[in-house]
């Protein structure tokens, strides 16, 4: 099992590639990531930790899982943009807006 040791940048990002919207974070990141998000920490909380074994393997089940489709075509990763195309329009940020604000 690797760990992120300390001092080492944490490595994600969302950014523009060749026409695509790529979304990339190292595995060691997905697992830090893991070990201190609410899920983890609640199940620390209750008294049944969980432990990554396996940094690569338990990335394959991720990606797997973000892949999965719900019985209307969604996936995790389908969802998580809906809420950021939300975002994006409530916050009123560039490259959308109100048909009515131009005329339409």
């Amino acid at each position: 099992m690797s760990k992120v040791e300390v001092g080492t940048t944490l490595e994600h990002k969302a950014q523009i590639v060749d026409g695509r919207l790529v979304i990339s974070l190292s595995i060691a990141t997905l697992a830090h990531a893991a070990r201190g998000s609410d899920y983890f920490t609640g199940c620390a909380a209750i008294g049944m930790p969980l432990v990554i074994t396996d940094e690569a393997v338990f990335a394959e089940s991720v990606r797997l899982r973000l892949n999965c489709e719900q019985e209307d075509g969604s996936t995790p990763v389908t969802r998580m943009l809906d809420e950021a195309f939300e975002s994006v329009s409530e916050w009123g940020d560039d490259g959308v807006e109100e048909a009515g604000e131009r005329g339409q």
